[in-house]
């Protein structure tokens, strides 16, 4: 079977060329990539008991080939349609090959006025509203882990904070010659989930904005994203609804030759079911203003923000997580002579697509304290309030690159008290190109980031205390010993220790109860690799990596892990 649906693939992509080739004009463009990965790896387990039970060593693979076509029918249609063949190593003249559609969707212009798309689509609006959030990368990484970073950002089309979704959107703008510059229109509708007929509804998310730019200094928009069941669509009469209503505004100026801009967002949300009696209506607010400044050179940039988002402000679209902290790690997903689940460690978020969701989700989804207690759901984190600091220089000539930030939050309301926890979080990045310093032909980088965050509280009650404190730190080199021939090294930690109260919701979101959570860990996450490079768009990496878990509450569940990988990506 597998071998006829290669064949016919094949003589569908042969017509098709023929076909385009006789007409004038470009009409078809490929696209698409191709990757290979070879990984062995190896885990050593601290336990006193032997294990018998478990595997230690893990080998696998797999080829594939992302085949894309774009296809201009006339000038104002455009469609992308993108197969996927993927084999995993081990099979043999078409056995466990599996052809996926990857990518699909059309777009074009109606009228010279209207831009459509329809199908896979990269859907943002604002951080409230939706919004992609990176909340568990607090440090850059070092290039030889940002080679897997990547892979998973291509896997999951995570690319400029944009979730990938099925929809509908339409924009179209106006121009005005007096009073105001532009008036902008957008819109977007996606399919959640399908009716069962039963007692689940059709549940769609959608929004628009309406954006007006009264000049080159002055810009307002209002904006709306609503996640909505459609009722009628089965027995169940009961329907949901999560509607959050925004403001966006920006004003810039100059003063002393500095250019100064202030700008934000304010809004509330409505989450809300109506006939379930038990179910609460939820309404909130946030505000969170910000105001920037830098010289015309944009050698630095200075940021004040305020951040204000109250204890009920559910947002889906800009609250979703990427990374499922529920899921199993891949490979050695159980260890020990007793089999129990290895929870996931530092090292498995780097490179482990699997963790990583590629849609919205209507429930508060679970975090680490340890990587993100601050701001779990990045700005759009509910019960904070506090002031942020935000800078970055550069030199002239881009040879020293450097960012820091620092947020000092509170809660707004006790959760299980009426004590207030305090957060602090401090995040420095730096970078240097010697090659541009040193005047050398070749490429020549080094790297390091590093994040502190702390979370306290106090009270008349031994239940009350929180201290809870965590250290990431990123250090990372790229050297081009040969032409097109890099040497990689890299090395990141977490370390974390001290207790906290986590609390537990109910399908409503609601706070039912807390747990407990007590950490003493420090993991470590050490690579080093050799990257050739045939050109902008492919290279061919080998790499090793070796986790280290260590646990000081529980020694018995230290672990480590070694694993060599041959890494062949190319895009086209």
């Amino acid at each position: 079977m597998n071998r006829i649906n290669t064949l016919s693939f094949a003589l569908v992509a042969v017509l098709f060329v023929n076909v385009t080739r006789a007409q004038t004009g470009p009409k078809v463009r490929f696209t698409g990539g191709a990757r290979s990965i070879i990984s062995n790896a190896g885990i050593q387990v601290n336990d006193s008991i032997p294990d018998k039970t478990t595997a230690k060593k893990a080998v696998g693979g797999y080829a594939l080939v992302d085949l894309g076509f774009n296809i201009s029918p006339n000038k104002n249609t455009e469609i992308l349609g993108m197969i996927r063949i993927n084999n995993k190593y081990g099979g043999f003249y078409g056995a466990g090959v599996a052809f996926d559609v990857r990518q699909l969707w059309v777009k074009g212009i109606i009228a010279d006025v209207v831009r459509y798309q329809l199908g896979d689509i990269n859907l943002k609006q604002t951080p409230f509203t939706l919004y992609n959030h990176n909340e568990d990368q607090m440090i850059s990484q070092p290039g030889v882990f940002q080679l897997q970073r990547d892979i998973v950002n291509y896997e999951t089309f995570y690319k400029s904070n944009t979730w990938r979704q099925q929809a509908l959107s339409l924009d179209w703008g106006l121009q005005f010659n007096k009073f105001v510059k532009e008036l902008n229109f957008n819109a977007y509708l996606t399919r959640m989930n399908a009716t069962n007929f039963g007692n689940v509804q059709d549940r769609l998310f959608g929004g628009s904005t309406v954006d007006l730019m009264q000049s080159s200094h002055l810009n307002v928009a209002y904006n709306i994203a609503a996640l909505f069941d459609v009722k009628g669509t089965a027995l169940d009469t009961n329907v949901f609804s999560n509607i959050v209503n925004t403001v966006t505004f920006k004003y810039t100026g100059e003063l002393d030759k500095l250019r100064w801009k202030f700008q934000g967002e304010i809004g509330n949300s409505r989450y809300h079911y109506t006939i379930d009696t038990t179910a609460p209506t939820l309404s909130d607010f946030f505000i969170n203003p910000t105001f920037t400044v830098s010289p015309e050179s944009k050698q630095w940039e200075a940021e004040l923000g305020y951040l204000n988002v109250g204890p009920d402000f559910r947002s889906p679209g800009a609250q979703s997580k990427r990374i499922d902290y529920n899921a199993q790690p891949n490979f050695f997903n159980r260890y020990k002579q007793t089999q129990m689940d290895r929870p996931l460690n530092y090292g498995d978020i780097f490179g482990n697509s699997q963790l990583y969701r590629t849609g919205i989700n209507p429930k508060l989804m679970a975090y680490n304290p340890l990587i993100n207690n601050v701001l779990p759901y990045g700005l759009a984190t509910f019960n904070r309030q506090g002031i942020y600091l935000k800078g970055k220089y550069s030199t002239p000539n881009e040879v020293l690159l450097a960012e820091m930030s620092h947020h000092q939050l509170k809660e707004i309301r006790g959760q299980g008290t009426t004590a207030l926890r305090s957060f602090g979080m401090t995040r420095l990045q730096l970078g240097m190109n010697l090659g541009k310093y040193f005047h050398w032909n070749r490429m020549a980088k080094i790297s390091g980031s590093a994040c502190y965050q702390s979370t306290q509280r106090t009270g008349q009650f031994a239940f009350e205390s929180v201290n809870l404190t965590s250290f990431q730190t990123g250090l990372g080199m790229e050297l081009e010993i040969l032409p097109s021939m890099d040497f990689m090294l890299g090395y990141t930690a977490l370390n974390g220790k001290g207790n906290d109260l986590i609390s537990d919701r109910n399908a409503f979101t609601e706070v039912i109860d807390f747990s407990k959570f007590d950490a003493h860990v420090s993991q470590t996450v050490t690579a080093a690799g050799i990257r050739f490079r045939f050109g902008e768009n492919a290279y061919l990496a080998g790499l090793f990596q070796q986790t280290n878990d260590q646990n000081f509450n529980q020694t018995f569940n230290n672990y480590k892990i070694n694993q060599w990988m041959v890494v062949y990506n190319m895009t086209f």
